[in-house]
């Protein structure tokens, strides 16, 4: 069953290969924004909203891709971070992203 899924791919999709679901790839982005920013005594980080986004391009399985991030805005909500981040996920050799928008993020740092 696993080698029909990539062979059927190959013959019928027009991207010739399986796909990763644009969600999915949205799921990464916690993971890569920890690898561009470093925050010190965080209690708790909050995904808190998705402004302005846009699936573009497709990723294909085995891909390599990079998160570009920039900082939209910050401010502090009584004791409460938010961070808004313009984001783009940039595939290699590929000169579409797969996706860019402006993530909101909370951050509850420790006293």
């Amino acid at each position: 069953m696993d080698s029909y899924r990539p062979k059927r791919a190959e013959a019928e999709s027009q991207f010739k290969a399986t796909i990763a679901h644009g969600y999915l790839t949205l799921s990464l982005v916690p993971h890569l924004w920890d690898q561009i920013a470093e925050f010190r005594n965080v209690k708790m980080m909050i995904n808190y909203g998705i402004e302005k986004f846009k699936f573009n391009q497709a990723v294909t399985v085995n891909s390599e891709v990079r998160l570009r991030a920039k900082l939209h805005s910050i401010a502090n909500l009584r004791g409460i971070t938010k961070f808004e981040v313009d984001v783009t996920l940039e595939i290699k050799d590929n000169p579409k992203p797969a996706f860019n928008g402006l993530l909101v993020f909370l951050y509850h740092f420790n006293s």
